[in-house]
C-alpha cells in the first residue's frame, strides 16, 4: 500500500517526519471521504498556489495542522502530542515531494488495513488477536492500555455499530506515536474530538491517584505480554480496576 516516503529522513528529522507524513495521509484520506474540504487533494493545489505568496510547503503543513487541531488537538497539536515535533524543522524539499506524492496514496482502502499501515509507519505493534475481544454493550466503558494506540478501539467500534470512541473508550497512550495513532483513529471513525486519548504510560497507571485509576471500567484491553505488552500480571490490573474484565490480545 503506497505511503509517503520517509526513507531519506535523517535521524534528527525522523520523528517529526514520520508524524507529518502520517498526518498528511490522514488528512488526505479525510478529504477523500468527504469529511473535510479538499485542500491537499485539490487538483494542483490550486487554491494554495494562488494565495501562497512567499509561504512554503512547510507553512502549508503547519497551517493545515493548526486548523485540524481546533477539533482534534490529538494528533495535530505538537504541544499535546509531545516528542519535540515541529513541522518547521523539515526541509522544504521533503514537504514539496510529499505534497506532490499525495495523488499516489491509496485513500479508499479498508479502514482496518489503513490503520495497520499507519501503525507500522509509527513503529507500533500490529500482531494482535483482535477476534479475542468480546462483544460490548453501548453502556459499557473500555480502557485500552498503553502500547496499541487505539487499534483495539478502532476494531471494536468498526465491528459494533452501537459503540463510539467518545462515549465508550479511553485510550491510554505511552508515547507520541501512540497518541498520533489514536488521533488518526478518531479521524478515521469520524469522532467529533479526540478527548478519549490521554497520555499515560505504564508508570502513570501504577499511581493510584492517576485520573484513569479513579474511573470505573467494564473492560480493560491490551496487548498480550507474550507479544510485547507492558503489563505482565493480570491480577495486578484486576486490583487496579476491580470492576473490569481484563482481555489480552
Amino acid at each position: 500500500m503506497p505511503s509517503l516516503d520517509v526513507s531519506t529522513l535523517s535521524d534528527a528529522q525522523r520523528p517529526t517526519g514520520v508524524w507529518v507524513a502520517s498526518l498528511l495521509h490522514a488528512l488526505a484520506r479525510d478529504e477523500s471521504a468527504g469529511r473535510r474540504r479538499p485542500r491537499l487533494t485539490e487538483p494542483k493545489l490550486d487554491t494554495w498556489s494562488r494565495f501562497r505568496g512567499r509561504l512554503s510547503s512547510v507553512d502549508l503543513v503547519s497551517l493545515l495542522f493548526e486548523d485540524a487541531a481546533v477539533l482534534h488537538r490529538v494528533p495535530f497539536d505538537p504541544e499535546v502530542v509531545g516528542g519535540a515535533l515541529r513541522p518547521e524543522r523539515l526541509p522544504e524539499t521533503i514537504t514539496d515531494d510529499w505534497l506532490k506524492a499525495i495523488d499516489s496514496l491509496s485513500l479508499n482502502t479498508a479502514g482496518a488495513d489503513y490503520i495497520l499501515e499507519q501503525a507500522r509507519l509509527l513503529g507500533l505493534p500490529t500482531r494482535m488477536a483482535r477476534s479475542d475481544l468480546h462483544v460490548m454493550k453501548p453502556h459499557q466503558k473500555v480502557l485500552e492500555l498503553p502500547g496499541t494506540g487505539g487499534q483495539l478501539a478502532h476494531h471494536l467500534v468498526s465491528s459494533q455499530k452501537d459503540l463510539t470512541l467518545q462515549d465508550n473508550f479511553f485510550v491510554a497512550c505511552g508515547s507520541w506515536q501512540e497518541l498520533t495513532l489514536a488521533g488518526i483513529v478518531a479521524l478515521e471513525l469520524g469522532a467529533p474530538h479526540s478527548d478519549f486519548a490521554t497520555s499515560a504510560d505504564a508508570a502513570d497507571l501504577k499511581n493510584p491517584e492517576h485520573p484513569l485509576r479513579q474511573r470505573s471500567f467494564d473492560f480493560v484491553v491490551g496487548l498480550h505480554p507474550d507479544k510485547g505488552g507492558l503489563f505482565r500480571v493480570e491480577d495486578q490490573l484486576a486490583i487496579w480496576f476491580p470492576t473490569a474484565k481484563v482481555l489480552w490480545v
